[in-house]
């Protein structure tokens, strides 16, 4: 081979491990990178999309969260506006019998001014009867009466007093106050004096 053969030769191999120049790579690169760079900007897009759809929802649960949350708030205010209305209503009817009776010892006090304090006593009774009816009509009935067997449940004992006859022992021997029971519950318990057993 001749000196000119090998340097040819030299060239070409020089030529085929050489890298392409910098504007063959780019073009290369460039078409490449022109279907990725648009495949990145489509799912950006998607993104940015899914995202403002995603804030719109939250808004939209906020928004709704808040109005439940005010439903809630004026269902329970008007909850306890009811039930204190009820509770009023309820205290005026069980005012409005005592009232009654307030009017007739006032006429009472106003007989035993004028004549004989002893004549108001049947005018007492009759109030005092006419106060048991109203408690009645509320429910209400008395316990607690002289001779009548002490229960723990209905009865407070006060104290207990001695007794020589067997049939008095455990009954009430005094009330101190009557007690009042409203449809099978206690209202307030009779405090009394008890015969020992």
């Amino acid at each position: 081979m001749s000196k000119r053969d090998k340097e040819n030769t030299n060239n070409v191999s020089k030529e085929s491990v050489n890298p392409p120049s910098e504007t063959e790579a780019e073009v290369t690169v460039d078409k490449g990178e022109l279907s990725e760079i648009d495949i990145l900007r489509e799912e950006l897009a998607n993104l940015q999309a899914s995202l403002a759809t995603i804030e719109s929802e939250l808004s939209d649960a906020n928004d709704r969260h808040l109005r439940a949350r005010a439903d809630l708030d004026n269902y329970r205010r008007r909850a306890a506006q009811d039930a204190d209305r009820a509770r009023q209503a309820g205290l005026d009817s069980a005012v409005l019998p005592i009232l009654s009776v307030f009017d007739d010892l006032g006429r009472a006090l106003a007989v035993a001014d004028e004549e004989d304090p002893a004549k108001i006593i049947p005018g007492v009774q009759s109030v005092m009867a006419g106060l048991e009816r109203n408690l009645d009509s509320l429910g209400l009935k008395r316990i607690g009466e002289i001779g009548e067997k002490f229960d723990p449940d209905l009865h407070e004992a006060l104290t207990a007093v001695p007794t020589d006859d067997s049939e008095k022992k455990g009954t009430i021997a005094e009330v101190f106050q009557s007690g009042f029971v409203r449809d099978e519950r206690l209202v307030r318990p009779a405090r009394v004096l008890v015969f020992q057993e």
